[in-house]
């Protein structure tokens, strides 16, 4: 069997990774390198620069921990940015030597489909760019991410104003920055830059940061945020931006004007797909301009075409992707279509925010992080455990918010994907003292049996 990809990001090599070992021929199209926005504008170079961040926050508390030292003073952006650089080539040729290992075949260029012939077979795949030429296969899976979406307000293209991708790429590090979006993008850029030395404003036009949050843990981490300096502006509609640039937003309370130096456009993700011929080729698109799938990411009405990622629209995780590409392998391959558990969602902000599944059930129990040891011996005891049970006592959602957040929600992850009870979960050993102790703790606290919380107040009969 003989598959093209068009798209090198994490559900397009993942998908030709799998069909390789599966026994197929495969062919990845991508114009640029393997890796996608995650690796190379996205994931890793924003983590990177989270952790310098990190560590700033660190060393400005070290005399709470004993230590002289002095908060950063300056920051060396020529080596910031060369870390992030670091860290993506180690990754980016570790990359291209896996797809290597595998037998995938590179085929360097912008890819986009034919119409079907007369006989309905399979839409060729025409490549522009060095390897330019009409490709044929079995099946042909479409991968080609997405781009930074600017939302239609007047000043957008003044100087000084940028995406995520522009704002990566900044020559020196913003002194003013106000952040137009306050999702994941947004909240993350704002703890770096802000840990960096930068006045930070953030503006969303929704109630809360995180939109897709739990109520209770955005509203956490909008506090957390103005205990660190960092402006909210929540319910705050972007109106148009100014030379400088201003930027002028409307509010319950009125007009406001925000002055900066730089200003990041963070609304958000669109679908990579124009100029690639899938309309013509009969691919259907749905609200947001995203392709249209089934339950196997194939594409309704044409002969053997799958789709994933984030050219399908809605939330873009490159772990999503994973998923998706499984599904993709195991329909093109024969095989009986993988389970898909509830997608996890993740920030890398200071504190961290993650979390899976429902927000609210039949049992809510919360588990501040304050109650535990390992929280008090670091010296960060500004977080939470939510743990939420269905009827029958199954775990259905989980949510944190604080240190090691993302890394914590691993085991809540596992307990909703299989569906496990809460006295499964309440008696795992974990141990002691760890961070995620909280998590069986939220569990015990949910059965009304915690160890190192108060019990809760029953009912009398």
């Amino acid at each position: 069997m003989q598959v093209i990809i068009i798209g090198g990001g994490p559900g397009g090599y993942a998908a030709a990774i799998g069909l390789a070992q599966g026994g197929a021929d495969v062919q990845l199209v991508e114009e640029a390198l393997p890796g996608g926005t995650c690796l190379h504008r996205g994931c890793i170079p924003t983590k990177a620069l989270l952790e310098t961040a990190r560590l700033a926050r660190e060393l400005a508390a070290a005399a709470d921990f004993g230590l002289s030292s002095a908060p950063v003073s300056a920051v060396d952006w020529s080596a910031v940015r060369a870390r992030q650089r670091k860290a993506v080539s180690a990754l980016t040729q570790g990359l291209s030597q896996l797809l290597k290992a595998n037998g995938v075949v590179v085929v360097h260029g912008r890819g986009g489909l034919l119409p079907p012939d007369s006989l309905g077979a399979v839409p060729a795949v025409r490549v522009a760019g060095p390897d330019a030429g009409d490709l044929r296969a079995d099946a042909v899976v479409l991968a080609p991410g997405s781009l930074p979406a600017r939302p239609p307000v007047p000043g957008l293209d003044l100087p000084g104003v940028v995406d995520s991708d522009g704002l990566l790429e900044i020559g020196s590090p913003p002194r003013r920055l106000v952040i137009v979006g306050g999702g994941a993008i947004g909240c993350e850029f704002a703890t770096a830059h802000a840990a960096l030395g930068a006045e930070v404003a953030i503006v969303e036009a929704l109630p809360q940061l995180l939109p897709a949050a739990d109520a209770e843990i955005a509203r956490r981490l909008q506090s957390a945020f103005r205990r660190r300096g960092i402006a909210v502006h929540t319910g705050a509609r972007l109106v148009h931006v100014e030379p400088g640039p201003e930027v002028h937003v409307e509010t319950a309370a009125g007009m406001l004007a925000l002055p900066a130096d730089t200003v990041l456009i963070a609304t958000g993700r669109r679908p990579r797909t124009a100029g690639m011929g899938l309309m013509e080729a009969g691919l259907a698109f749905g609200q947001g301009g995203g392709i249209v799938v089934d339950e196997s990411f194939a594409c309704p009405g044409v002969r053997g075409v799958w789709a994933l990622g984030d050219a399908l629209g809605g939330v873009g995780y490159a772990h999503g992707a994973f998923r998706q590409a499984a599904t993709v392998v195991a329909a093109i391959l024969g095989r009986p279509l993988p389970p898909m558990p509830p997608l996890p969602h993740v920030v890398y902000s200071a504190p961290e925010v993650a979390w899976v599944g429902a927000a609210d059930g039949a049992r809510v129990a919360r588990v501040p992080f304050a109650a535990l040891g390992r929280a008090h011996a670091a010296g960060d005891v500004d977080g939470l455990y939510k743990v939420v049970a269905d009827d029958a006592g199954r775990v259905c959602g989980v949510h944190v918010i604080g240190a090691h957040a993302t890394e914590l929600l691993a085991a809540g992850c596992i307990a909703v994907a299989r569906g496990l009870s809460l006295q499964e979960l309440g008696s795992a050993p974990l141990p002691h003292p760890t961070w995620g102790e909280g998590l069986v703790e939220a569990a015990q606290l949910a059965m009304g049996a915690p160890l190192h919380l108060p019990p809760p107040l029953r009912q009398r009969s």
